[in-house]
């Protein structure tokens, strides 16, 4: 006779063979470029690892250009791609050349890294494992993968800065920094987290001629980074979204010095949805910070992921694959809803939660083309996210200005 128990553990162990099954079929895929699926589902038909080709291999190649012109172009690049990475990935390219192909090694690298990060993850799962499955292998998260894109780097790089204390954490995102702009967006708000001493400071101070080195380059690396309605999400995203939607069902064109004003109408919706979610659902909103606060480590990075998603989005237009900086404040919810709300609300707040990773897979069935490529499907992904973040906002503000409140109250004290 069968025990209960082990029915379970035999259950856990099919959901893990299942899962390692379906990666594996997606890695083999990918450096195989199709060879199972024929172009037909996780592959794009692009060369692997696209995003990186783009990169100067060497020293010597760069030493023909010069340093701050906005038109270097990389002898691997195969689309006539202009380089919107910074100077720093050229040296760190041309060290990894000792060892072999810079692309390949790195790309397969944050393969591996990332599918033993979400394995970990999904071995320590136990309960909505297909969920957990289906987020950490979203179409954003492959298409991440399959590009090779850097802000796989950049997401751990920045991550581990959250979790990890003084010396470490302040060197962690200062290199994250220099290697991406974005990541210092979030720095001023570490200090809600006591992250700040003079430890951190040193660490961050070491890496400070690398980032003032990436931000000289700023102006180049944002006007050769291409953007769009589609793929994408960002404020900027949204409001090309709008002009794309007028042109094509009104057939209204704007001049492109007009776009500037439909970003401030997409801030201005952003904001009046954010004060109209925060009225209407005050109650959950604070029911969700009391559950995510009986963990206090939980609480930062679900506040400092969401955060620097958010910065991001009203800073730039983002390829979908950026999302992956949403992706613990994600899991960390998914943990913990079932503890939030009964049935259908909890349904209704997972969905938005969840939607930025979940909401490809349910565009990409309407159509038999790509996945990961379905331009017309992924038209409307700005939108999902653009909703969703409203929410996430709404969260990161209360407590924002809770703990605001808080250390007024202290300093009051001290004052007395």
């Amino acid at each position: 006779m069968l025990s209960i128990d082990k029915l379970k553990l035999s259950g856990k162990k099919i959901n893990i063979l299942i899962s390692t099954f379906l990666i594996g079929l997606i890695l083999f895929d990918f450096l195989s470029q199709g060879y199972i699926l024929k172009n037909n589902f996780f592959y794009s038909g692009r060369t692997l690892f696209s995003d990186l080709i783009v990169i100067i291999p060497n020293l010597e190649e760069l030493a023909k250009w010069n340093l701050f012109d906005s038109n270097k172009i990389s002898s691997t690049e195969l689309f006539n791609r202009t380089m919107n990475y910074p100077i720093i990935w050229v040296y760190i390219f041309h060290f990894i050349s000792g060892f072999g192909n810079p692309v390949i090694i790195l790309g397969i690298s944050q393969f591996i890294i990332y599918t033993l990060f979400a394995k970990l993850i999904l071995l320590q799962t136990k309960e909505n494992f297909y969920i957990y499955l289906f987020i950490l292998f979203s179409p954003p998260i492959l298409l991440m993968l399959e590009r090779g894109n850097m802000d796989c780097i950049v997401f751990f790089l920045l991550f581990f800065s959250f979790l990890s204390k003084n010396f470490l954490s302040g060197f962690l995102i200062g290199i994250a920094a220099s290697l991406k702009v974005y990541p210092i967006f979030v720095l001023p708000f570490y200090f809600f987290f006591k992250k700040f001493n003079k430890i951190f400071f040193i660490g961050f101070a070491i890496t400070l001629p690398l980032i003032i080195w990436t931000f000289l380059q700023l102006n180049t690396l944002i006007g050769q980074t291409p953007i769009s309605f589609s793929t994408s999400f960002g404020i900027y995203s949204f409001a090309l979204l709008i002009v794309k939607t007028l042109k094509e069902l009104f057939s209204i064109t704007f001049e492109k010095n007009y776009i500037f004003y439909f970003y401030l109408i997409s801030i201005f919706i952003f904001f009046t949805l954010s004060l109209i979610v925060n009225y209407f659902f005050q109650k959950d909103i604070n029911k969700i910070l009391k559950v995510l606060e009986n963990n206090k480590q939980n609480l930062m990075i679900f506040i400092l992921s969401s955060t620097t998603t958010i910065l991001i989005f009203f800073a730039f237009s983002n390829w979908a694959y950026r999302i992956v900086f949403l992706l613990p404040s994600t899991l960390i919810y998914l943990n913990n809803f079932k503890n939030l709300f009964n049935y259908p609300k909890n349904i209704f707040y997972l969905v938005i939660m969840i939607i930025p990773f979940f909401f490809p897979w349910i565009i990409s069935t309407t159509d038999k083309s790509l996945i990961l490529l379905n331009f017309h499907a992924w038209a409307f992904y700005s939108i999902a996210v653009y909703l969703s973040l409203v929410f996430y906002f709404v969260i990161c503000l209360n407590f924002y200005l809770k703990r605001l409140k808080f250390l007024k109250n202290i300093v009051k004290l001290i004052k007395i």
